[in-house]
C-alpha cells in the first residue's frame, strides 16, 4: 500500500548575494562585487565619522538655532525643546550619496537572469507556518505548530540573519509561494505515521525527506529584492526582466 504526504502551505525561497572570494573571481559579475566592496568600505568609513561627529554637530545646530531664534524674537522667547531634540537629526549627505551609488549599481546589474543563474550566491528555503499536512489529498489531525514554535526553528533563522548583519553589504531575494509540496518521489510505502514527520533546517520532512516538491504548481505571493547597507538600512530593488 502506498500513500502521498503533502504540506499544503507556504514555502519561502531565499537567495543571498554578497562578496566572497568566489563571487569576486566570477567571470561575469566579479567586477560588480569588487565595486560594491569599494563603495561599502567608503560607506563604512563615513558611518564611523558620522557616529563620532553627530553629537557635536547636533549641538552646533541646536546652538545656532537658539541663537537665531533669540536674535529674531528676543532673548529666551523661543528655544529648541531639549526633550524633542535628537542628535539623529544630523545626517551625512555624502553617506547617502554612497548608498545611492550602491543602489544604482545593484539595480543596473540585477535582473531575472542574474537572480536565477548567479552560482556564487547562498541559497536556502524554509517552510512558513500557515499550512497543514495532507495524506492522499485529505487533511489529517497532525499538529505541526510545535515545529514552528520550537527554539530550533527560530534560532536557525536568527543565526542566518546574524551572519548577514556582520557583512558590509548584501542583497537578498525572497520569494514566497503557496501550494502543495511533497517529498521527492512522492509515494511512500506502508502506512502514514505522524511520528515520521519532523523538521530539519526549517523544512518539514517525512521519513527524513523534505516536503519541497510542488505537486500541482504554486502561486507566488511575494517576490522581493532588497539591498542591505552597513549602516543597518535597506532599500528595495526592482526586479527587471533584462
Amino acid at each position: 500500500m502506498s500513500f502521498e504526504v503533502t504540506y499544503n502551505g507556504d514555502i519561502q525561497y531565499i537567495k543571498v548575494f554578497y562578496s566572497t572570494e568566489k563571487t569576486r573571481a566570477g567571470k561575469y559579475y566579479g567586477e560588480f562585487y569588487k565595486k560594491m566592496d569599494a563603495l561599502a568600505s567608503d560607506l563604512k568609513r563615513l558611518k564611523q565619522e558620522l557616529d563620532e561627529d553627530c553629537e557635536k554637530a547636533a549641538k552646533i545646530a541646536k546652538d545656532a538655532a537658539n541663537k537665531a531664534l533669540s536674535e529674531r524674537f528676543g532673548s529666551l522667547r523661543y528655544i529648541i525643546d531639549e526633550h524633542l531634540w535628537d542628535q539623529d537629526i544630523v545626517i551625512s549627505k555624502i553617506l547617502d550619496d554612497r548608498k545611492e551609488e550602491m543602489l544604482a549599481l545593484a539595480q543596473k546589474t540585477f535582473n531575472n537572469e542574474v537572480l536565477l543563474e548567479e552560482d556564487g550566491a547562498e541559497e536556502y528555503k524554509i517552510h512558513l507556518d500557515e499550512g497543514g499536512i495532507e495524506v492522499d489529498g485529505k487533511s489529517v489531525e497532525t499538529s505541526i505548530m510545535e515545529f514552528f514554535d520550537s527554539d530550533d526553528y527560530h534560532e536557525s533563522n536568527e543565526a542566518k540573519l546574524e551572519k548577514l548583519e556582520k557583512l558590509d553589504w548584501f542583497i537578498i531575494w525572497s520569494r514566497t509561494e503557496a501550494g502543495e509540496f511533497r517529498t521527492e518521489g512522492g509515494q511512500h510505502e506502508g502506512n502514514y505515521s505522524s511520528k515520521e514527520l519532523n523538521m530539519e533546517d526549517c523544512l518539514l520532512t517525512y521519513r527524513d525527506l523534505p516536503l519541497v516538491n510542488p505537486s500541482n504548481g504554486t502561486d507566488i505571493f511575494s517576490n522581493e529584492l532588497e539591498i542591505h547597507f552597513v549602516d543597518e538600512t535597506r532599500a528595495s530593488l526592482e526586479i527587471s526582466e533584462s
